[in-house]
């Protein structure tokens, strides 16, 4: 009788549980429809989404072969989002709104994920706890309605957790071999994500080796290291250096300056800007109480092992579905902390651990605490998400208060990534105009067209600008709706390449191994008046066009941005730009 009790309650629970997620996935997928479709990408997005398009291109022409060859082409940037997406839009179509399928389903994954790992830790009451958080998060809802990499990423790191928890200590071999392939995974959908495996790694191998049993337990953990290196080098093995160069350039190079300018673990200024990042991220409710359990969690971990027996203290630590996380946040913190690249939801595949650790931390503080945190969570998750239910609220302006060290902070925003991209200083709370994005997508067409008209399908087109809204991405993404393949297309970097009329000049003229292309077998280059809409360090128009001229262009066409840049055409003689 007690045990069918129990079973029914598990099945409630699991029924309740798929409830949330589905009414999680309703909300935000009626968010994509209204306010996504027709609307413009961000660079990346138009980047991403035109590596679907190519793959699914691909498998249209060559089937499973010609897919395989697409996902794993040279590259930087992880396949898995894009390889998924072009497999699901055999079903779907290629719109935009189909755009989202993965990324909305990985969200509806995190939160199944978060809940298994917490309960796992400190029962249901406590999961429900965890999933609230996690389900209210406003960067996990941000990232639901962007195409972008941070949430399969999140997926992949939480996977591996839950799969380690329940190998308990690489006891169980079924588990084991998940935990090798999500972790093998990792990298894949997202290449920085290659910063977190040394701290599952890490703690695999601790949980392995404490155990008296350890001799059995390193044997399931070397099959486990076998299947995740397996996995990672069906994409890593044939780009492996470019990531490495990505990696060492983007993240601790000199081009992590361009996003960011403080590192070290020890530096007070870089503390300073991840707790910037992570509150325009989360919003200031949610880190705050993150930061508080991160606090408490270490307080209550010191005074256990200063009340009982060090070792055995330290041994139980290691034995608890709570180590993963904990090492996982620590190894990552300090990841993130030591390379000046504060990027794009970089804390996104950390924050489930995080969110487990901290409300641990307050759960085990005190008895009152305990108490307490469910009404704390509920204020918090509610004060975070009703904004981001309708662009059309109130709410949705962004709410932020003046603090001192951490200036303008948000408390809650309810925009969405074309807002954000198009207006960071948070004025513009609507969909960009339907007018607005036919402009743009002139622009991409008109560019297009110029491509074919110059015969320079199979050549180089340089951009001598980094424009939001119109560059490098956006036009290849054009290229590829257009055509079905995309072209090489190198974009000047200032931080890279220098940002002088000398360096724009050797860009154009001598051969370099560049992350954008090799810029001196272009036969076509856009340049632009002004620097609206630049992205940081800001390319200077008058050298570029200096540039251009001492290389051998000429120019042959303008035409206005709707943001008020002119864009110039120039052309130079190659042999790829000749017509056969």
């Amino acid at each position: 009788m007690v045990l069918t009790r129990g079973i029914r309650r598990v099945q409630v629970n699991t029924w309740v549980l798929f409830g949330v997620a589905l009414a999680w996935l309703a909300v935000n997928f009626r968010w994509i429809v209204l306010y996504r479709d027709g609307q413009v990408f961000d660079i990346d997005e138009a980047g991403y989404f035109g590596m679907a398009l190519n793959n699914h291109g691909a498998a249209l022409r060559d089937g499973v072969t010609g897919w395989v060859e697409a996902v794993e082409a040279p590259g930087i940037q992880a396949p898995l989002l894009p390889a998924l997406t072009s497999l699901h839009f055999f079903a779907t179509g290629t719109g935009t709104v189909a755009a989202f399928v993965v990324p909305l389903l990985a969200g509806v994954a995190l939160i199944l994920l978060t809940h298994a790992v917490a309960n796992r830790v400190a029962g249901r009451p406590f999961a429900w706890i965890a999933t609230a958080l996690i389900a209210t998060a406003p960067g996990v809802i941000f990232e639901a309605r962007a195409y972008h990499f941070a949430l399969p990423a999140a997926v992949m790191t939480t996977a591996a957790i839950y799969c380690l928890v329940r190998s308990e200590g690489l006891s169980k071999p079924k588990f084991v071999v998940f935990f090798g392939i999500f972790v093998g995974l990792m990298p894949l959908s997202r290449t920085m994500a290659v910063a977190f495996v040394p701290g599952l790694v890490l703690a695999a191998l601790i949980q392995a080796a404490v155990p008296h049993d350890r001799k059995k337990r390193l044997k399931w953990f070397a099959l486990a290291a076998v299947v995740g290196a397996g996995v990672a080098a069906i994409w890593l093995v044939p780009n492996g250096v470019r990531v490495f160069q990505y990696l060492t350039g983007f993240g601790y190079g000199k081009q992590s300056v361009e996003f960011g300018e403080e590192a070290g673990v020890f530096n007070p200024g870089a503390w300073v800007q991840r707790l910037k990042l992570l509150i325009f991220d989360h919003g200031l409710p949610h880190t705050v109480l993150l930061c508080a359990g991160l606090v408490a969690a270490i307080v209550v971990a010191v005074a256990k092992v200063r009340t009982g027996p060090v070792k055995d203290t330290l041994r139980s630590m290691v034995a608890s579905p709570l180590f993963p996380s904990a090492l996982l946040v620590a190894e990552g913190g300090v990841a993130v902390l030591t390379s000046k690249n504060a990027g794009t939801a970089f804390f996104l595949p950390l924050i489930p651990s995080m969110a487990i650790l901290a409300l641990w931390g307050l759960y085990r503080a005190h008895r009152s605490l305990r108490r307490a945190l469910p009404f704390a969570v509920a204020v918090v998750g509610l004060v975070a998400s009703v904004p981001l239910v309708d662009l059309r609220l109130p709410t949705a302006h962004v709410w932020s208060v003046d603090l001192p060290v951490l200036g303008t902070s948000k408390i809650t925003d309810g925009r969405g990534s074309p807002q954000i991209y198009v207006d960071p200083g948070g004025r513009v709370t609507e969909p960009v105009s339907v007018e607005t994005v036919r402009e743009w997508k002139a622009v991409a067409e008109w560019a297009a067209g110029q491509v074919e008209e110059n015969h320079a399908l199979g050549g180089a087109t340089a951009f001598g600008f980094r424009d939001r809204l119109f560059n490098t991405n956006t036009l290849q993404l054009e290229m590829l709706r257009r055509y079905g393949y995309g072209v090489a297309l190198p974009q000047v970097s200032p931080t890279e390449d220098g940002n002088t009329e000398p360096d724009y000049r050797a860009w154009l003229t001598s051969r370099r191994n560049s992350n954008s292309g090799d810029a001196s077998k272009t036969c076509l280059l856009f340049t632009a008046t002004g620097t609206i809409n630049e992205f940081e360090p800001k390319v200077d128009p008058p050298s570029m066009v200096s540039a251009a001229t001492a290389s051998g262009f000429t120019p042959v066409t303008t035409r206005p941005l709707p943001n008020g840049r002119l864009v110039t055409l120039w052309k130079r003689l190659q042999p790829s730009c000749v017509a056969s």
